[in-house]
């Protein structure tokens, strides 16, 4: 992964537990680092690393008069089955207003490289297939 990246922090609600994280954004990455925590004890601190083509799209929603939510859909249901409070290949990172900004800064960051991403996928399949025929082939 390249040393250039954005962070967010984040939480995300669990009933009596708390899940608090950073989420990190690299040229072709999402990594979500963070810690669950359930009354005093701390349950672990995980990694997880959603490249940008498991992702499928990703919205900025508010939600009530403090919390900003990011709302993430992927592909498949395994990068997401890790994330506190997944389902179906959806999760959700809440984000507080004072990182709203922030937060529309990563949901642009990581719509532009979904957006590339699709983009690539168009022109390999509008791209004239190559084959390998002499010059003088009639066929």
């Amino acid at each position: 992964m390249p040393s250039s990246f954005m962070s967010l922090p984040f939480w995300i609600p669990r009933g009596l537990s708390v899940v608090d994280g950073i989420a990190r954004v690299y040229e072709s990455d999402l990594v979500l680092e963070f810690e669950v925590r359930e009354s005093l004890f701390r349950i672990g601190t995980r990694e997880v690393v959603i490249p940008f083509e498991e992702i499928e799209s990703v919205a900025l929603r508010r939600r009530g008069f403090l919390r900003n939510v990011l709302l993430f859909s992927t592909r498949r249901l395994h990068p997401a089955s890790s994330i506190p409070g997944s389902r179906a290949g959806q999760f959700e990172l809440y984000v507080t207003s004072e990182h709203k900004n922030k937060a529309r800064e990563v949901e642009s960051l990581l719509a532009y490289g979904l957006a590339r991403r699709d983009l690539s996928g168009m022109r390999e399949a509008l791209s004239p297939r190559r084959r390998n025929l002499r010059p003088d082939d009639p066929t």
